[in-house]
């Protein structure tokens, strides 16, 4: 069962990146973002529509509209919000922090992380950058993956990657030493979030902007990525595209 739904997951994300690509046809070569040309970012929120109550879907640039909505017209329309969601999800962010209290069911066709810096630069001295030709290294850079959050920024202990500074993977969810912190602790009863990372078999599903998908093993809390996967800066450490 597990092998299907990893399967599953693997369509979806082929799916999202045709959609994404299509968007970005269609849009100057850009990927959608909130803010201006000068300083654009990936909309960081869960929500599809505004309450559980509601099907209709949020305008793309509302606060809390997840970076799916901007692309859900080329995958069909408000159905194609699915595709948005790993078979093997059980918790995603549900925002508990600012308030919410909606039902887990909610949250669980937002639950691929997008990448921030996709539009966004790492570094000061970099240039933003929404256009997807900007990227200079498209096929060892990460545009989503199986996540708790619904947009990585990496560098708060966020992402698969030990960046500068950093000594393990995910502890702003899980805490430092893991299991003992985090929004886990604060908000979701100690929740091994780890495991929505790496929701199959230890394994994280992985779309990379030039459109392979691949599995990031899990290899312990102190052994990250190259954060340059994420960064989009040349990296250092190859990744192995193993799964299509």
């Amino acid at each position: 069962k597990e092998e299907a739904r990893r399967a599953r997951c693997v369509s979806n994300l082929h799916q999202i990146h045709l959609a994404t690509t299509m968007y970005a046809d269609d849009n100057s070569g850009s990927l959608f973002f909130v803010g201006s040309a000068s300083a654009p970012a990936i909309p960081n929120d869960g929500q599809w529509t505004r309450d559980p109550k509601t099907e209709v879907l949020l305008n793309p640039s509302d606060s809390l509209a997840y970076w799916g909505v901007a692309y859900v017209g080329y995958l069909g329309g408000s159905g194609g919000k699915t595709l948005f969601r790993c078979p093997s999800a059980r918790h995603v962010d549900e925002w508990r922090d600012a308030g919410r209290n909606y039902p887990t069911e909610f949250w669980l066709n937002s639950s691929y992380g997008v990448c921030q810096y996709l539009v966004a630069p790492y570094s000061s001295k970099a240039k933003p950058h929404a256009k997807l030709a900007d990227l200079l290294n498209p096929q060892t850079t990460i545009f989503c993956q199986d996540a708790a959050e619904q947009r990585e920024e990496g560098d708060d202990g966020d992402s698969l990657a030990l960046f500068p500074g950093q000594t393990q993977i995910l502890y702003e969810w899980i805490g430092n030493p893991p299991g003992t912190g985090g929004y886990s602790a604060s908000f979701y009863h100690l929740y091994p979030f780890q495991w929505e990372w790496f929701r199959h078999n230890q394994r994280c599903n992985t779309l990379w902007v030039g459109g392979n998908v691949s599995q990031i093993r899990f290899k312990g809390y102190n052994v990250g990525v190259d954060y340059r996967w994420y960064t989009g800066d040349t990296p250092l450490q190859t990744p192995t595209f193993s799964v299509d």
